[in-house]
């Protein structure tokens, strides 16, 4: 008798989601690190030293930035027709990127710049008129925006008219506090995507005035500012909730970060989840979670350290180098041109 696949799927998500609760319910002292995963996954301390971007590569992340703003969900927006008034007023567009127009109906304006939005309107308009003529008006920009998170003073949400900068997201979000004078706040991480990850330098920009550093930001990025107290690890890939999470002093092991991000996706691959340790050495492990599930096994469950990250691919994708040809070629530094000739990448093939 063959058993249906989803049913499969749904047997196994369920029993993960038990092992995840259960190895959270253990205390941090019983997480140790066997033999069996070797020197370079053992905890020896937090590692502090991280590839900040350069100059040239910051442009690179800049390159794919939009010229103009794009109108979105949130936006107040004022339309008005010449010579025609009834079908003049204000709209604020819908969270899935629609308003709604006399005689047109659902008008989807998500995703286009004003001009492109007075083209199709005026577009559709000329069924019913002749040289229908209109001018689209943003009142107020709420879908450009990212969040600050970690050590500022107001964390949060920022919302801009335009392409915003990391230097605006700081000065907005309340600057950096200064509790602590034996604390000093030395990088942040720019997060974009599920698959983007980027260092900044703050002593080099904020002491020592870097402008070169004041990277563009785009629509939802991340800014995570740590304390130099603090450790971080980042999930990233196929997870729902894909970022930075802090490792407290007790330890935090691969399951405990892949819980805290939500678990994997339906369409995540956890077969072949990825540990990436010390970037520039090229040390990467892979984690089979079915051996945590049917098997027990849980000689990988390694104790993590600072900066390691964990990548969730796509289920069907055959090699982890995929993700990177996504990305510029220039920006693939982020992830370390050590890790990109690693055989641990070849799935097969």
């Amino acid at each position: 008798m063959h058993i249906n696949t989803n049913l499969k799927q749904r047997v196994f998500l369920v029993t993960l989601l038990l092992v995840l609760i259960l190895t959270g319910c253990g205390t941090t002292s019983d997480k140790v690190i066997p033999d069996e995963v070797g020197e370079a996954f053992k905890q020896t301390g937090f590692e502090t030293e991280i590839p900040f971007a350069t100059p040239e590569i910051l442009r690179a992340h800049e390159s794919n930035l939009n010229k103009e703003y794009e109108i979105g969900p949130g936006d107040k927006i004022q339309i008005d027709f010449w010579g025609r008034d009834a079908l003049s007023g204000g709209h604020t567009v819908g969270p899935f990127g629609k308003i709604t127009l006399p005689m047109l109906g659902e008008f989807n304006i998500g995703g286009l710049t004003r001009v492109q939005a007075i083209d199709d309107m005026t577009r559709l308009y000329q069924s019913f008129y002749d040289n229908p003529i209109l001018t689209v008006k943003i009142t107020q920009y709420l879908n450009n925006k990212v969040y600050v998170l970690g050590r500022v003073t107001n964390p949060g949400v920022i919302h801009f008219e335009g392409n915003g900068s990391l230097l605006e997201a700081l000065s907005l979000s309340g600057g950096l506090p200064t509790r602590d004078k034996t604390i000093f706040l030395s990088k942040c991480s720019i997060i974009r995507g599920n698959d983007q990850i980027i260092w900044v330098d703050l002593v080099q920009l904020l002491q020592k005035g870097n402008l070169k550093l004041n990277v563009k930001l785009r629509n939802n990025d991340i800014i995570h500012i740590p304390e130099s107290t603090d450790a971080a690890v980042f999930v990233m890939g196929e997870v729902k909730n894909p970022g930075s999470y802090q490792i407290q002093t007790s330890g935090l092991s691969l399951l405990d970060a892949i819980n805290l991000a939500g678990g994997a996706t339906e369409n995540g691959n956890v077969n072949e989840i990825r540990l990436v340790r010390n970037m520039e050495e090229g040390n990467v492990m892979v984690v089979d979670l079915m051996d945590f599930v049917e098997k027990g096994d849980y000689t990988k469950n390694a104790l993590l350290k600072d900066d390691d990250i964990i990548f969730v691919p796509q289920r069907g994708i055959a090699k982890f180098n995929y993700y990177l040809r996504q990305v510029d070629p220039l920006l693939r530094t982020f992830i370390s041109g050590a890790i990109l000739k690693s055989s641990f990448f070849d799935s097969g093939d």
